[in-house]
């Protein structure tokens, strides 16, 4: 018979290792975020030609070689610093499964999109703006029209064809709209999102708002 597994070693493998594996986890994870909050610092003062993996090793306080075991090269970082969450601003299912109707969900994907905008507002100055990379600028502007014609196919029923010419119409709104709020730090992403509802008329009379952006 093979050597007895003894009570000590059970209860380790059962609740100890589990735990050990979580928080090597989150270490991981937090790691991984102090690289790219260090990316998004640095790309919000030099640019995108500025980013280095020395500067953001150094402003992250880790070894470079450390650098690789989460992120394969620059373009990776790049990857998660600007695009994982405008990837996930864009689907539906986030908004719908807070609880919110359909209806609403393009109202209130429409508000994160200026919220993420105004909290990060000198990384995507960065990015996006005059000064930005035109690479990353029309990969936006095709990720915006892609989301617009989810969204009017899904929620407004239109057909095909006809997404496919409204979208690029509303992309180009919405970039200005984003691109105005960057350059005015006194509009917030709240008004902004007003501001678009409104041009959206009478497009957004078939659409509910949320309770939180009704005015009196």
């Amino acid at each position: 018979m093979g050597k007895e597994l003894n009570q000590c070693s059970f209860f380790e493998f059962i609740f100890i290792m589990p735990e050990s594996s979580s928080r090597s986890e989150r270490r991981r994870s937090r790691r991984r975020q102090r690289l790219i909050d260090a990316a998004r610092e640095i790309i919000a003062r030099k640019g995108l030609a500025g980013l280095t993996v020395q500067d953001v090793t150094e402003e992250a306080d880790m070894a470079v070689g450390s650098f690789y075991t989460y992120f394969p090269n620059k373009d990776a970082l790049i990857e998660a610093a600007v695009w994982e969450d405008l990837e996930e601003l864009r689907s539906l299912e986030g908004v719908l499964a807070e609880g919110y109707a359909l209806e609403t969900a393009p109202a209130l994907r429409l508000r994160r999109i200026y919220e993420f905008f105004d909290k990060h507002r000198n990384l995507m100055q960065a990015v996006f703006g005059p000064d930005g990379s035109p690479e990353q600028f029309h990969r936006g502007m095709r990720l915006m029209e892609e989301s617009l014609v989810e969204g009017l196919q899904e929620i407004w029923g239109l057909d095909e064809a006809h997404a496919a010419w409204i979208a690029p119409l509303l992309a180009g709104m919405l970039a200005g709209g984003l691109r105005y709020m960057l350059a005015h730090p006194e509009v917030s992403a709240e008004e902004m999102t007003l501001r678009t509802l409104s041009l959206l008329r009478p497009l957004t009379e078939r659409m509910p708002l949320p309770d939180a952006l009704e005015k009196d």
